[in-house]
């Protein structure tokens, strides 16, 4: 005993984690993780990917060539990899739970822990997509603005996401033909989904955009003021190329502590360390933004 280590001492013990509950916990502590990710819209819109490092740097190239026909004896000059350059840094987030002896007590107790654990889920959900989405709102390389407030009688909420659309094609390095992805203000929902006539369809706006350009919706409560997308939305194409999100997955640090409070319970924490970015690609946008991505200004 004299020469265990904390964590092993833990383990033995009785308690809500003993041994036969030390599986449980590592499922736990991986379900959450998965779930978050789940519950983020913002890993539908974005590359995720595990990475080993804290601090990654892209180095950007002048716009390729290629040149057709040419002589059998000729040859073309190189497109040379620049100085020009932009990085991201993963940062440190934490959850934080204790599970008191109490609830052992009453009997509750691993109905009490998860309840505990998916507010932890829920919350990092939200820490993701506050990131990923205040990455892409700061990225956006154009803006176009909202003939009204989206809703309101003197609104064209087809027209506005169309022009954004239109934008997205014409100024970024696209082929024209991806798919776009819309988000946004959760209270917006009924105007993309009050049902109008389209020929002679009866269907929502967002049914109709869904089927003509293959657009994905997504709505975000992470907006006003202070949110992450502000009254505006975004109109983006999705994917890796657009933009990433990182989650530390190297050595170095315990991602889940489990510890004894004496007299207490047992303190239980997740830490995580993650990143997002915009990629760049010399599109004419400015310094850290894209044209794959457009604001539409003042919808709510």
């Amino acid at each position: 005993m004299a020469n265990d280590n904390i964590e092993k001492i833990v383990s033995a013990s009785t308690g809500p984690f003993g041994p036969g509950d030390a599986v449980r916990e590592q499922v736990l502590r991986d379900f959450i993780q998965l779930q978050s990710n789940v519950l983020a819209i913002g890993t539908d819109l974005v590359g995720t990917r595990t990475v080993p490092w804290l601090e990654y740097t892209w180095y950007t190239g002048v716009g390729g060539s290629f040149t057709y026909p040419i002589d059998d004896a000729a040859t073309v000059e190189p497109t040379k990899v620049g100085t020009e350059n932009y990085s991201v840094q993963l940062k440190k987030g934490m959850g934080r739970v204790t599970f008191l002896d109490s609830t052992l007590l009453r009997g509750e107790s691993w109905e009490n822990i998860d309840r505990q654990q998916l507010g932890v889920t829920q919350a990092l959900a939200d820490s993701i997509d506050n990131l990923i989405l205040s990455a892409l709102h700061a990225g956006a390389g154009s803006s176009v603005s909202a003939t009204a407030t989206f809703g309101s009688s003197s609104a064209d909420e087809e027209l506005d996401i169309l022009s954004a659309a239109d934008k997205i094609f014409d100024e970024a390095r696209v082929s024209g033909n991806e798919r776009l992805s819309v988000v946004l203000p959760a209270v917006k929902r009924s105007a993309l989904l009050n049902t109008q006539l389209f020929g002679n369809v009866i269907q929502s706006l967002q049914d109709h955009l869904q089927g003509v350009l293959g657009m994905d919706f997504k709505y975000t409560r992470d907006d006003g003021g202070s949110g992450a997308i502000g009254s505006d939305a975004l109109v983006m194409i999705p994917g890796a190329q657009t933009a990433e999100f990182f989650q530390y997955n190297g050595p170095g640090f315990m991602e889940t502590e489990l510890t004894r409070l004496p007299g207490v319970g047992y303190d239980w924490m997740l830490t995580g360390y993650m990143g997002s970015v915009v990629h760049e690609h010399q599109d004419g946008a400015s310094s850290g933004t894209t044209k794959r991505i457009v604001k539409i200004t003042g919808v709510q």
